[in-house]
């Protein structure tokens, strides 16, 4: 094959695969195909053996080694090089110049109203729910059992209309915040601040509530994590608006999604100074333990919503009890990266957050479902219309029906 039949443009990979350019991206993001640059190093440019050779198996309905799910959506794109993008805006653009509540609207195409509020009732009926609950518990587990009883608590909950979606989305993030234990005073009416109240015990310093806007923003929606998948397919079988966002926090909880970053906060508030990092790094090393907070599977390059928040980290002063956090995260990314080593992910950059600001613990995994709450919406609103869109098969590996117990299975 020579060198100017080997490359296909975006348009004649897709036209290829029988898809959109946009779910082109979408195998490119999960590493179904390889991105090239293009000669102008703008544009994109494919293998036409390893597209035909995609083509080949999704026609003869192949089995790939990972569950492999694409869906259309105009939301999020993903470039695994190292760029995030919301319905075409720089994601880490807008971290640095606009509200959650702005970016939240974006997502929702739905212009910012002003404060988002919940009604007095809502708060009540989320403040009691948690009556129950023992003084220690997370805020994240906080704000599952205030999902929870708000849906309980709203009679029109099944109205699916667009508008009356982001109306309740949007008294359902403020009954989230509204409804948790205040720790320290509300400072102002933004969704950052009020939070920032529920997780600090003192009034923010200069660049924190920045920060952690810009958190909430980078964490608004990352394309289709499990957490979306998961909320995408209750809202295909049109779960209410509440069942669908209970269902992403439910899935988003794993420790191996949202939760990483409470390990990583331990792991910061245990490592005294820099000198210790490398001790830290090889005693995980020598027990064959997994290091949260580095590497991406859907990013080759950097994930640049890491390296976005910790640069906010680093410009805001925190906690003075955690003022050698930045010296720690920096000879964390060094010694981990060198050699060729994987990068810093956001789980990491949260972490650096909740601990140098003296936020409470698992203040890092609650930043980031938070956040998740406006993507896990837009999804819904994108899903709604389609209406059981997601029914898979399982292969089945067990025993053959009528079998004796002891009768070995089907596997081969």
């Amino acid at each position: 094959m020579s060198e100017s039949t080997r490359w296909m443009t975006t348009a004649q990979a897709a036209d290829l695969l029988g898809v959109k350019a946009e779910t082109v991206y979408a195998y490119v993001s999960r590493g179904v195909l390889t991105r090239h640059p293009g000669a102008d190093r703008r544009s994109s440019r494919f293998d036409r053996i390893e597209v035909e050779r995609l083509a080949r198996r999704n026609r003869r309905g192949g089995r790939a080694g990972a569950l492999e799910v694409v869906v259309d959506t105009g939301l999020t794109l993903l470039d695994p090089e190292g760029a995030l993008y919301y319905r075409g805006r720089d994601a880490i653009a807008l971290a640095r110049t606009e509200s959650f509540e702005a970016v939240a609207g974006l997502l929702w195409e739905s212009a910012y109203a002003g404060p988002w509020q919940a009604s007095a009732a809502a708060v009540e009926v989320g403040r009691r729910a948690q009556e129950a609950l023992p003084a220690s518990t997370r805020p994240v587990d906080r704000m599952r059992v205030v999902v929870a009883a708000l849906a309980a608590a709203d009679p029109m909950r099944d109205d699916r209309r667009p508008a009356a979606v982001v109306a309740s989305a949007r008294a359902l993030v403020a009954g989230i915040v509204d409804s948790l234990p205040e720790r320290s005073p509300v400072t102002g009416s933004s969704v950052a601040e009020r939070l920032w109240s529920r997780l600090a015990d003192r009034a923010p310093g200069p660049g924190e509530i920045r920060a952690l806007n810009a958190a909430l923003v980078l964490l608004a929606d990352h394309e289709l994590a499990a957490s979306t998948l998961a909320a995408r397919v209750a809202a295909s079988v049109w779960a209410d608006p509440y069942l669908v966002v209970l269902t992403g926090l439910s899935a988003g909880g794993g420790i191996l999604h949202g939760a990483s970053a409470s390990g990583l906060e331990s792991l910061l508030r245990t490592t005294p100074d820099p000198a210790a990092v490398p001790r830290v790094v090889g005693d995980r090393l020598r027990g064959g333990e997994h290091l949260p907070g580095f590497g991406h599977k859907v990013y080759t390059g950097r994930d640049p919503r890491a390296d976005a928040l910790l640069e906010l980290v680093r410009e805001a002063d925190g906690d003075s009890a955690q003022a050698g956090v930045d010296a720690v995260v920096a000879e964390l990314v060094r010694v981990v990266g060198r050699h060729g080593g994987p990068a810093p992910n956001v789980d990491l950059a949260l972490a650096a957050l909740a601990v140098k600001f003296g936020l409470t613990e698992g203040s890092g995994e609650m930043v980031f479902l938070f956040g998740r709450i406006a993507g896990l919406v837009a999804h819904a609103l994108e899903e709604y219309p389609h209406r059981v869109r997601f029914r898979p098969r399982a292969l089945y590996t067990g025993p053959p029906p009528g079998a004796p117990p002891d009768a070995p299975s089907t596997r081969g």
